[in-house]
């Protein structure tokens, strides 16, 4: 029922027909609206936009003439108005018709722009990725360990952040962060990366300072996820004892303990210049023994229960 329906609907029961009806609409705009309306006993008849001063005017002046009995009850509507009321039953399903034809429109134009959307959407991550890994391989083609090394910290960090139920575009930036987590190494000089016994303190300093040179590097670029910052704590503990910043556990990235724990992991199992590879089960025992100390404690159990309970191997 529209407003034409329940003003005639109105105008036929005794105790209501006296009530003044102002039609005010954007809808019906055509001059056989209007008078239709007025045929029904409308006191107003008003077009959207008008102006609030106007509008008030108006119906302070419905109301003045009600109150002084000036409102004429309707008449029976006579058999003309009835045809009137036929045919604008007519205008009014051409309106819908038109309408849903209008919609139908608009929901295929919407798809193909969603589509386009999608297109440009899904160059932009491809270019992101080819990105990434040329990043990654900058690092890489100076130090072969490190190749392998992010290669397999991406595969733990996105499987642990897999099983900690984290939606497929968190890991998609977790991926993304891995693969360049150690970017910062290319201003470390090759003959330390692959020095084959112990570093100095100056050596391993500036090892250290590859987490701060790789936030350099990729702060000013507009990722979709926090990156930079990633690749700035992957070194940071929830102690506090870890580097650059020396930040505690509610300060550091859940993404950035996750690459913490998987580094930690891929690191000590695998072949170094400086030392031969330790193996996963002292990988793992170093996580147990200071899981809550170094490691974030849901991070480090869900990592554990990915070697012991659910077959986890690096590729």
């Amino acid at each position: 029922m529209d407003g034409f329906q329940f003003c005639k609907e109105i105008k036929k029961d005794d105790k209501l027909k006296n009530i003044p009806f102002i039609f005010y609409t954007a809808t019906y705009t055509d001059k056989k609206d209007e008078e239709f309306a007025f045929s029904l006993g409308v006191e107003r008849f008003i077009r959207k936009p008008t102006e609030p001063d106007k509008f008030i005017k108006i119906i302070q002046s419905v109301i003045s003439n009600a109150k002084k009995g000036t409102v004429e009850p309707k008449k029976p509507i006579c058999k003309e108005e009835k045809e009137i009321f036929k045919l604008y039953s007519k205008r009014l399903v051409n309106k819908l018709e038109n309408k849903m034809l209008d919609l139908e429109r608009e929901i295929t134009d919407r798809k193909l722009a969603e589509e386009e959307l999608k297109q440009s959407y899904e160059k932009l991550r491809k270019a992101m990725e080819e990105t990434i890994h040329v990043i990654a391989l900058t690092a890489e083609i100076r130090d072969p360990y490190t190749a392998g090394h992010q290669r397999r910290v991406t595969q733990l960090a996105c499987a642990i952040a897999k099983e900690m139920d984290f939606t497929e575009e968190k890991i998609e930036g977790i991926r993304m962060a891995s693969r360049i987590h150690d970017l910062g190494k290319i201003n470390v000089p090759a003959e330390i990366l692959s020095k084959p016994g112990l570093l100095t303190e100056d050596e391993f300093n500036l090892i250290k300072n590859h987490s701060q040179v790789g936030y350099n590097i990729l702060k000013d670029i507009d990722f979709p996820w926090p990156i930079a910052q990633m690749v700035l704590q992957h070194h940071e503990r929830v102690d506090g004892s870890g580097y650059p910043q020396g930040l505690s556990v509610e300060e550091i990235l859940i993404e950035a303990k996750i690459l913490g724990v998987a580094d930690v992991v891929e690191a000590m199992s695998s072949h170094r210049p400086y030392r031969p590879a330790l193996g996963i089960d002292k990988a793992l025992e170093e996580i147990k023994k200071n899981k809550g100390i170094f490691y974030y404690p849901k991070v480090a159990d869900v990592c554990l229960k990915l070697f012991s309970e659910k077959g986890f191997k690096f590729e």
